[in-house]
């Protein structure tokens, strides 16, 4: 009676030790192109993040590109979606007893901690979004903030459950708020605003302090006036 060999062991295309070390690979690659992407964008503007540039920088040719990225716009956006990738990540593991606004803050300190060439520094991803952001349309930039967004909304939702889906993005949205005011607003150059030229010598104290303010100062200014509301700034003796 003759029998047929049964091979004990059958490994599947595409499974196993192998692919995964292969899908690693992939996303470190995907991930070194999306950097090299918007390290061009925040440095040079939309006309020197070339194809050609960014595959240049990350060190691969412009066919390694297209075969992750189909336009320089999907590198940009990947880049995003892996940012909000980590703050979800830091938002499920932190500390059951704090906040969202607390998270937020902590997120923003620390990236206002980084160097200024570092890519993931509060600065260089405004600029990114802001660039970005210039390149799409309008439609295209509201529809792709949602997306991109979305699985943040979604953690402070799990933390949250109490909040309502408008209450949780308006949350998130204002956090984020926040953490990019201090880019924004805070005084620059030497001269504070209304800290110069004023009639007021109270003025004027009061403006040099906030000049010589670090960033985590005015970065808990911040977050202290979303905290604690508009309304308790402006009541009372809190008011200006």
């Amino acid at each position: 009676m003759s029998s047929t060999a049964t091979p004990t062991v059958v490994v599947a295309s595409g499974r196993g030790p192998m692919a995964s070390l292969r899908e690693r690979k992939k996303a470190d690659t995907r991930t070194r192109l999306s950097a090299a992407a918007v390290e061009l964008l925040v440095a040079e503007g939309a006309e020197g993040a070339t194809v050609s540039a960014i595959a240049g920088r990350a060190g691969v040719s412009t066919r390694t590109f297209h075969n992750y990225f189909a336009h320089r716009e999907d590198a940009f956006v990947h880049f995003l979606r892996e940012q909000i990738a980590e703050f979800v990540r830091q938002v499920d593991q932190a500390d059951a007893d704090l906040t969202p606004v607390d998270i937020f803050r902590t997120m923003f300190r620390e990236l206002y901690g980084r160097s200024s060439d570092d890519i993931e520094a509060a600065e260089n991803l405004l600029v990114a979004g802001e660039q970005i952001g210039i390149m799409l349309s309008s439609d295209a930039r509201t529809c792709l903030a949602e997306q991109i967004l979305d699985p943040l909304y979604d953690a402070i939702g799990r933390r949250e459950p109490q909040l309502s889906r408008f209450r949780v993005r308006v949350l998130v949205d204002l956090s984020l708020a926040a953490g990019a005011s201090v880019l924004r607003h805070r005084p620059r150059g030497g001269r504070p605003d209304g800290g110069a030229g004023q009639n007021d010598a109270g003025e004027q104290d009061r403006g040099g302090q906030d000049e010589q303010k670090s960033r985590a100062g005015y970065l808990d200014e911040a977050f202290d006036v979303l905290e604690n509301g508009a309304g308790n700034l402006l009541r009372g003796g809190e008011r200006r």
